[in-house]
């Protein structure tokens, strides 16, 4: 309903003339990409402030300024500006006690920063000044920088509300590189400045951008690996080929198969095809090396072949079917992102499985056939068998003979180490800030810091409708006094409420009265110099108070803002503007008073005039706004007011963002926003997480029972799989890895990964005897470390992504499948030769 409920913001850096120039040439150019822009605020709106500016300001603020407009000559003004001073911010200890009052006196130390600088043109100069510089001074006296500029001048946000929603990702992504195609063209004429894109259409632009890309380099770099595994491995490039080639028909079969249930890929499933090379290759290498073992033997191909499916093909489907089902589990979760990372990786791995058990045999007796017949022709010889190479893994054979006939040391010694790794993986952190998921030197994420430094703003709010105008007042003020908040926007900030209209009518006519009938002016002469200066030192004085104040407070923007203007404590005395204009004034009055005199006639006019035109009394109505203003508040229908509530501090840091979203949801429950929906997600995430890795251990277990008919070898198969997942997140711990939003899904995941290798183990064993350690680990054990390498490889590869939420996730998974193949191959050899002494 809101089309400002997400936007791009344009962070501008540099020198206040040259950032105010870029941002006047660069906004014409934005606002003429109709397609994707509906408007873009980079000013206060200047028109509807000069009419209507003294009705917007607070009643207690009109009381204790209504006297300023009583004589318009410099010394009174300067004085009463003093008056007004001591009155609102010195005298009274809540003048800094929220966000909206600690704007208002950096907007007005801002006016009176301006003003004393123009002074001091005016003394300096021997010639009269353009009219534009008294102009100047009135308009920021009276209502400020009408830019939307830091208080140090240093950094201007442009506002860039689009005409589509969020969830559009193909707008979010033409629009962004619309916007930085324009910037990027006009900042060559500007090249003390820099500009870059924030907000929440930007981020989730460089997010697609950037996963995309990762998937596709990452894909490439993990069949490579594997393939290249394949060679060092079989010595042989034809077996690789093979593999290679099922692998890529399953995985378009895959794809085919997901895009019947699924549209589009989000930026958790578009990592599928990475995660199906590192799983689906499993199969064919059981496949292949148990193939080429038994054809090593003399035996025929279809021997072969039928003694290699006979003893991996069981071994297989059940490891097949337990991942595809704890993918599957996660589908229980409440996240859509995640649900459909279970469905997606479930569908696939079954299609990669029944893809590689039809094809990959013909593929293997094909490739024989054709070898053997080139063979044959470049020889002119009749043709033989060429026997595939069978390489043996005998340290693995010995390895496992070895800890097999000492059971209860080998087990005593996985135990300790599993004991300390589970003590380890209490210690892990947990990575809440998801800009830390995004790519490293992101453009975005730096404007995103840049924003948050210069004004203490996020582009991460929070959202609330309301159905009156009343009701958004009252919301307004409730979240305006909540210390977690930055800023409020709402209708109700140009429309108070009647009663408010009414009391400040009466400031306002007296307002009018002193500037309908003004006091005659009063020319500053020599003698005067002295009232002057001593007006011009209380107000150093009230500045310094101020600034103070400030510090002790917490307020450091407005702490900067007075050391902007009166210099800091430990600063040369001649950064302090107003002590440099006393010292000029008095060490050459009569240039002075003549050119101050000057800035007294020019200033003088105009400011009766903007004033009396702000003096207006007439009552603001929802009618009146223009719809500059109207269309950032209503919605579609013109029936609810949206509530902007912004917070003080980067919202990624979890303990501020529970804070921040309770605090809002006393307010009101119904908010929405960033914070409040990423709060729930990571509690979500967490749920799911638990549920999904509790249900998977579950089912895994009951598959497994009902494969192996057994109890006693189905529970020594999860032994392996939960000491795994315990060496996996310890391991993190002592290699300092976090968790994240993105990798906890690794744990679900590993126990559908990690239960394949203590699946074929297992299955070996029952056809080998439990005797056999020796030749089980020799044959089998060779081929899922061969398949634990090509996973981690396939894993791995997601390690060079530039997404960090990808190199995480590939990082954690790496060491679960290694943390999986080591706890199998310590486990299950001592577990076997402790049921051979029983039997």
């Amino acid at each position: 309903d809101y089309t400002s409920s997400s936007n791009s913001i344009l962070v501008v850096i540099g020198p206040e003339e040259r950032i105010k120039a870029f941002a006047d040439d660069v906004v014409p150019n934005i606002e003429s990409l109709k397609a994707y822009v509906k408007r873009v605020d980079y000013k206060i709106d200047e028109d509807f402030i000069k009419r209507h500016g003294f009705m917007l300001t607070k009643s207690r603020d009109l009381k204790n300024s209504t006297d300023i407009f009583e004589d318009l000559s410099l010394i009174p003004l300067i004085t009463h500006i003093n008056d007004n001073f001591e009155r609102t911010y010195i005298g009274d200890e809540e003048s800094l006690s929220d966000r909206e009052k600690e704007d208002n006196a950096i907007t007005f130390l801002d006016g009176l920063e301006y003003w004393i600088e123009t002074m001091q043109a005016y003394t300096d100069s021997g010639e009269t000044l353009p009219e534009q510089q008294a102009k100047k001074a009135v308009g920021r006296f009276l209502v400020g920088d009408p830019y939307f500029i830091s208080p140090d001048k240093r950094t201007l946000a442009i506002f860039v509300e689009p005409t589509f929603d969020i969830t559009d990702i193909d707008a979010a992504v033409a629009s962004t590189d619309s916007i930085q195609a324009i910037i990027d063209a006009r900042l060559r004429d500007y090249p003390r400045v820099y500009a870059g894109l924030a907000g929440t259409i930007p981020l989730s632009r460089d997010e697609m951008f950037y996963s995309m890309r990762d998937m596709q380099y990452t894909s490439i770099l993990a069949m490579a690996l594997v393939i290249i595994l394949f060679i060092v491995v079989f010595r042989t490039i034809s077996s690789p080929f093979v593999a290679g080639l099922n692998l890529l028909f399953s995985i378009l079969f895959a794809a085919g198969v997901i895009a019947l249930f699924i549209n589009s890929l989000n930026i958790m499933t578009s990592m599928f095809a990475v995660i199906l090379i590192g799983l689906g290759i499993d199969f064919s290498i059981h496949i292949i090396s148990l193939y080429s073992e038994r054809r090593g033997t003399g035996e025929s191909q279809s021997e072969a072949m039928s003694k290699a499916l006979s003893r991996s093909g069981e071994g297989i489907i059940t490891g097949g079917v337990t991942t595809a089902v704890a993918f599957l589990t996660l589908m229980i979760s409440d996240t859509r992102g995640i649900k459909e990372m279970g469905l997606v990786l479930g569908l696939g791995i079954l299609a990669v499985m029944i893809i590689t058990l039809a094809l990959l045999p013909s593929l293997l007796i094909l490739r024989e056939r054709i070898a053997n017949y080139l063979l044959g022709l470049f020889k002119h010889e009749a043709s033989k068998d060429r026997i595939p190479k069978s390489v043996e893994f005998e340290f693995l054979g010995k390895f496992g003979g070895l800890i097999s006939r000492r059971p209860v040391v080998s087990l005593l010694i996985v135990l300790a180490v599993t004991a300390l790794l589970l003590v380890s993986a209490f210690k892990v952190k947990f990575d809440y800030n998801y800009l830390n998921m995004e790519p490293k030197g992101l453009v975005t994420v730096a404007m995103e810091d840049s924003l948050l430094a210069a004004f203490k703003l996020s582009s991460d709010f929070a959202m609330i409708t309301t159905s009156t105008v009343d009701e958004a007042r009252e919301i307004t003020e409730k979240a305006k006094k909540v210390p977690s908040v930055g800023m409020v926007e709402s209708i109700s900030d140009f429309i108070p409420s009647h009663d408010e209209q009414v009391r400040r009518s009466e400031y306002i006519l007296k307002i009018r009265d002193y500037l309908e009938n003004p006091q005659r002016p009063v020319p500053l002469k020599s003698q005067n110099v002295g009232e002057l200066t001593q007006q011009l030192e209380r107000l150093d004085m009230n500045i310094y108070e101020l600034g103070q104040m400030a510090f002790l407070g917490g307020q450091d923007r407005v702490d900067k803002k007075c050391s902007l203007i009166i210099g800091g404590p430990d600063e040369d005395s001649s950064r302090n503007i107003i002590r440099r204009l006393v010292k000029d004034i008095e060490s050459k009055p009569e240039i002075a008073v003549a050119g101050l005199n000057r800035f007294q006639d020019g200033y003088r006019p105009l400011l009766r005039k903007s004033a009396l035109e702000m003096a207006d009394t007439s009552r603001i109505t929802l009618e009146s706004l223009p719809s500059s203003i109207t269309e950032r508040f209503l919605n579609k229908s013109n029936d609810r007011f949206l509530v902007t509530i912004t917070p003080a501090k980067q919202v990624w840091n979890i303990e501020f963002m529970r804070l921040f979203t309770e605090q809002m949801q006393r307010i009101d429950k119904r908010i929405t926003g960033t914070p409040p929906l990423f709060l729930r997600l990571i509690d979500l995430i967490g749920e799911d997480g638990e549920r999904a890795a509790g249900l998977a251990v579950i089912v895994v277990f009951l598959l497994l029972w009902l494969d192996f008919r057994s109890l006693r070898i189905a529970l020594m198969a999860m032994i392996p799989l939960l000491s795994g997942a315990i060496w996996m997140i310890g391991l993190m711990s002592v290699l300092n890895l976090p968790l994240t939003i993105v990798n906890v899904m690794a744990i679900p995941m590993i126990i559908g990964i990690g239960i394949d290798d203590g699946v074929h183990l297992l299955h070996r064993y029952r056809v080998e005897g439990w005797q056999n350690s020796r030749t089980v680990l020799q044959s089998t054990g060779r081929a899922i470390l061969l398949t634990s390498l090509t996973t981690m490889a396939g894993f791995g590869s997601l390690m060079i992504a530039q997404y960090r939420g990808f190199n995480s996730l590939g990082a954690l998974l790496a060491i679960g499948v290694a943390a999986c193949f080591a706890t199998t191959v310590l486990f299950l050899p001592p577990l076997a030769g402790l049921v051979k002494r029983k039997l």
